[in-house]
């Protein structure tokens, strides 16, 4: 029986932990705001970037929070990118989070994204590369 309850934990955990391995955090975490919100931006992707042609995509995730921690639904966040096309280039949060697509264009370069809630900014980065 000790057997089978070891085996059981051991399985949760490392479920959980692949769980928790597939969920990219927010990065460039800024803030607070001038009303108090703090904003985070992440993309994720795959492999060492998106390929270059036009159709490759990025998920791009924000997450809107107060100042003490708790997810903010109803924020308006504006995005803009350096190269590709943004999906939406404005966003409402739903329990704190968004999320919207990065297709890549036909040049290679590192795709800036900037995320805005009020008077703060959050970055991350796409490489847009060739194969």
């Amino acid at each position: 029986m000790k057997r089978n309850i070891k085996a059981a934990a051991l399985a949760f955990l490392l479920m959980l932990s692949l769980v928790t391995a597939c969920q990219a955090p927010v990065d460039n975490v800024v803030g607070p705001s001038s009303s108090g919100l703090i904003v985070g931006v992440a993309a994720l992707y795959g492999g060492g970037g998106l390929r270059a042609d036009g159709a490759s995509q990025a998920t791009v995730r924000v997450e809107v929070f107060t100042d003490s921690g708790q997810p903010v639904t109803g924020a308006t966040v504006t995005l803009t990118t350096t190269l590709g096309t943004l999906g939406s280039s404005s966003l409402t949060t739903a329990a704190g989070a968004a999320a919207t697509t990065l297709t890549s264009g036909t040049r290679t370069g590192l795709a800036s994204i900037v995320a805005t809630v009020e008077n703060v900014s959050a970055t991350t980065a796409v490489p847009i590369v060739t194969f």
